[in-house]
């Protein structure tokens, strides 16, 4: 499962999830810059998480953006 999480035509972040094994599952936000002169993927940031690792990170999102709905 993976998103672009920002893009222009000179920038893609991406963020991708794949189930590793059990409830462990791989986090990988990537950037891509496809007018460099040699264009290739570079890993920004990548870790191993349970799934309530990543359902934790869902709610701080989720808190974050619903705090600035109500501002």
């Amino acid at each position: 499962m993976h998103a672009i999480i920002q893009s222009t035509p000179a920038w893609h972040l991406r963020a991708s999830i794949t189930p590793i094994r059990g409830d462990q599952h791989h986090l990988m936000v990537t950037s891509f810059v496809p007018t460099a002169r040699r264009p290739q993927e570079h890993v920004r940031w990548q870790a191993q998480l349970s799934a309530d690792e990543l359902r934790c990170l869902r709610d701080v999102i989720d808190q974050a953006l619903s705090q600035k709905k109500s501002a």
